[in-house]
């Protein structure tokens, strides 16, 4: 039975449980967005450094090196001669799923997601790769002083058994390590130490109100859904007390443009805990994840469909160098608790 087929038939089952909606039909794509998010793009504060680190630890290759294009400084309410440097990086055999490092010179900056619990909302949480072998990952990570709030944690989810590892790097980044257990991992010839990157978590302050966003405005479909505690108390990935784990519970959508998990978003919130909100801090040049890229087809197409649906777009599309693919118009939208997305479509020459 594919991967595919498996998370429908549970999360059916999860709806029929928990009183949730229907798995999203397999058949509809997207009128504009073109598949899952393209990167995500972090701010740094050592560039080499995490440059080294992706290279090193997750082997992936650079694909573009070099600096900014004074441009993006309007897009993201800069001040207009704002300059940063730029490389981006991948999993070799792949063209998705890239991570593109910003080091922005000069200008005054904090961590969007300072000491953060995994209940605080705001911003983008975490980051998701797929690896082999945890126990290899895990002690590779810790020597390199990545931290978390718990160590690696088996536990089934649906139909798969899986382990998992939030690992907190500089400036605040967070990294979802997930290696699967069971069923063996269909799909992924090119993984080595780190995937390409899949998915990307937010805490949200209102599940249904995040969920509206992605699902009734920007027309993405829902992948999963789950409303539930753990089965019992104890170790938890998430860093919940192990006393309250099984009393907590936790909704969970996740969502992407077709109805997948490739390049798709995880919306996360708690019932019983409640923490502090980075809403604000989550803008450039601040440090940490700052945004999801998605690419469109039909840019003026995907505005007028934005607009039938109540969203104002308030940065962009402006025309920018979007190396190594080209010169793209671009927009800028904040999703729920202001976790940024940009959307792109290159240009014809």
């Amino acid at each position: 039975m594919t991967e595919r087929r498996l998370i429908l038939q549970w999360t059916l089952l999860l709806a029929l449980s928990w009183g949730g909606a229907a798995p999203a039909s397999e058949e509809a794509g997207h009128p504009f967005i073109t598949g899952g998010y393209q990167e995500v793009v972090l701010s740094v504060s050592d560039l080499n450094g995490y440059v080294r680190f992706f290279r090193e630890v997750a082997g992936y290759r650079v694909v573009h090196d070099g600096p900014s294009e004074p441009g993006w400084s309007r897009l993201w309410q800069l001040p207009l001669d704002s300059r940063w440097d730029e490389v981006l990086l991948g999993n070799p055999g792949t063209s998705r799923g890239y991570v593109r490092l910003i080091r922005f010179q000069g200008l005054p900056q904090l961590q969007i997601r300072s000491n953060a619990q995994s209940w605080d909302t705001g911003g983008w949480f975490d980051a998701n790769i797929r690896i082999l072998d945890m126990e290899s990952k895990f002690r590779q990570l810790q020597a390199r002083n990545w931290q978390s709030v718990s160590d690696p944690v088996q536990f089934s989810f649906g139909p798969f058994v899986v382990k998992e590892w939030l690992a907190r790097g500089p400036d605040g980044v967070v990294l979802a390590m997930i290696e699967r257990v069971q069923p063996p991992l269909e799909g992924w010839p090119q993984l080595r130490e780190f995937s390409r990157f899949f998915n990307a978590t937010q805490i949200v302050s209102d599940i249904g109100d995040a969920r509206r966003f992605y699902v009734d405005q920007l027309g993405f479909q829902v992948y999963l859904e789950s409303h539930r505690a753990s089965a019992e108390p104890g170790p938890n990935v998430l860093g919940l007390p192990h006393n309250l784990s099984s009393e907590i519970r936790r909704h969970v959508y996740i969502v992407h443009p077709e109805g997948s998990n490739e390049g798709s978003v995880e919306l996360l919130s708690y019932d019983g805990a409640t923490g502090a909100d980075f809403s604000a801090r989550a803008v450039p040049p601040n440090l940490g994840i700052l945004m999801l890229r998605f690419p469109v087809r039909d840019m003026p197409g995907f505005i007028d469909f934005l607009g039938s649906r109540g969203v104002v777009v308030e940065s962009g599309p402006v025309s920018l160098a979007l190396p190594p693919y080209g010169r793209a118009q671009v927009l800028s939208l904040p999703g729920p608790d202001g976790a940024l997305l940009e959307f792109y479509q290159l240009e014809q020459h």
